[in-house]
């Protein structure tokens, strides 16, 4: 699609449209939209059906770094709703547009410390997605923090373990502080195949194509 043609599918009256839109907008890192991005999302969260737009919209924000867009995603963030997909969606955003750089694990540590299931999940992805660097101190401190997710109270065996993220972000750190963390994944993993996928690639210091 061009651009020209992405702008107006954002703009279109079928949410499939729109949802396609957002998707290639944060596909393409297209900050030629972000405005026009945003000013659809504004739009499109008056209708609660379209949920699946709204959540592609909100992660194309995150990827575009649009700050403008920052008391939005804080909002749905502090409503802290588990088992929803906005929510989950709003914490990677929030990671994304907080954070001062790849090396800044500040935003996610924060959410981690209240968040339900969803902000607790979204929150760990851009650790991985984005192979994000945190200092020696931040990575002790998310390991300790993450080191029983798979006990939270909001978690069940439905649900894709929340330690994904951080599991996958261990590739790039130093295996002295990851090594015995991502064991204890393997270990605790109870079949979630997706958690010990990436956690035995992590050990051997490969990041992987996450899902």
């Amino acid at each position: 699609m061009t651009l020209d043609d992405i702008k107006i599918k954002l703009f279109s009256k079928k949410s499939g449209d729109r949802k396609r839109a957002a998707k290639e907008i944060g596909k393409q890192n297209l900050t030629l939209l972000a405005d026009d991005l945003y000013n659809a999302y504004l739009k499109e969260i008056a209708d609660k059906r379209t949920w699946e737009t709204q959540v592609e919209m909100i992660l194309a924000l995150g990827v575009l770094d649009f700050k403008n867009a920052l008391p939005q995603i804080e909002q749905i963030v502090r409503a802290n709703i588990s088992h929803d997909m906005i929510t989950y969606a709003a914490a990677q955003t929030y990671v994304r547009l907080k954070r001062n750089s790849l090396n800044d694990a500040t935003p996610v540590l924060e959410l981690l410390k209240f968040g339900g299931l969803s902000i607790v999940s979204g929150c760990l992805n851009p650790l991985g997605y984005d192979k994000m660097l945190p200092n020696e101190n931040q990575i002790n401190e998310l390991i300790k923090l993450t080191w029983d997710l798979h006990k939270h109270k909001d978690y069940d065996s439905g649900y894709s373990d929340p330690r994904y993220g951080i599991a996958a972000a261990c590739a790039g750190w130093d295996k002295n502080l990851t090594k015995d963390f991502l064991e204890h994944c393997i270990a605790t993993a109870n079949g979630n195949t997706p958690l010990e996928y990436v956690s035995e690639n992590s050990l051997k210091g490969k990041y992987v194509k996450l899902r």
